[in-house]
C-alpha cells in the first residue's frame, strides 16, 4: 500500500535534502514531491498543534526550542507546520494455508518502508524541518484464534447483546 508519489525512502530523502530553510516557498515544495493538495493523509496544524507537537506536555521549555521553532510560535497565526506520511508497505501472507482459511492462524509478514516530514511554515516559507521514519520495514504479525471461525461468532454475539445491555 503506497500513499505517496515517492517510490523509495531515498527519494523522500532526496527531496527532503533539496527543501531548504528560510528560502523553501510552499508552492516549491509541490515539486519535490510535498503537495498538500494531492497527498493524502497529510497533516495541517495551527501554531497550537506546533506548540503541542514540540513542546508535548511542557516536557521541554520554550528557551530549548531550536530557534527557527521559538519564531515560528512567536509568530502565532503566521506560522504553522505540515505533516507528511509517505510510506509504501505490502502485507504478504506466509504459514500454513490450512490453518489461514479455517481461521485458526493468520501470519502476515509486511515489508516496505515509511517516514515522516515535518515542515514549519512561517510566512509562505518553510521555517524548519524534521524528518524521521522506517527506511527498511520488515513486521510479522501472527494472529491466532484458538476457536476458529467459531471466535468470530462469539465476539459478535457479545458485540451485539453488550449494545443491548
Amino acid at each position: 500500500m503506497s500513499t505517496s508519489s515517492f517510490q523509495t525512502y531515498d527519494q523522500v530523502q532526496a527531496a527532503y535534502t533539496d527543501i531548504v530553510p528560510g528560502s523553501t516557498r510552499m508552492s516549491d515544495l509541490q515539486k519535490l514531491g510535498f503537495d498538500t493538495a494531492t497527498t493524502p493523509n497529510v497533516e495541517i496544524l495551527s501554531y497550537l498543534g506546533v506548540i503541542e507537537r514540540f513542546m508535548p506536555r511542557n516536557t521541554l521549555s520554550f528557551d530549548h526550542l531550536a530557534r527557527p521553532v521559538q519564531a515560528c510560535i512567536e509568530a502565532q497565526d503566521r506560522c504553522s507546520a505540515l505533516v507528511f506520511h509517505p510510506q509504501h508497505v505490502e502485507s504478504r501472507r506466509m504459514g500454513n494455508v490450512f490453518l489461514d482459511l479455517l481461521g485458526f492462524e493468520r501470519e502476515t509478514l509486511n515489508t516496505g518502508w515509511s517516514a515522516e516530514v515535518v515542515l514549519l511554515m512561517q510566512d509562505g516559507h518553510v521555517a524548519y524541518k524534521l524528518m524521521s521514519g522506517r527506511p527498511h520495514i520488515e513486521d510479522m504479525h501472527d494472529t491466532v484464534q484458538p476457536l476458529g471461525p467459531l471466535q468470530d461468532i462469539g465476539n459478535a454475539a457479545a458485540h451485539t447483546a453488550s449494545r443491548f445491555l
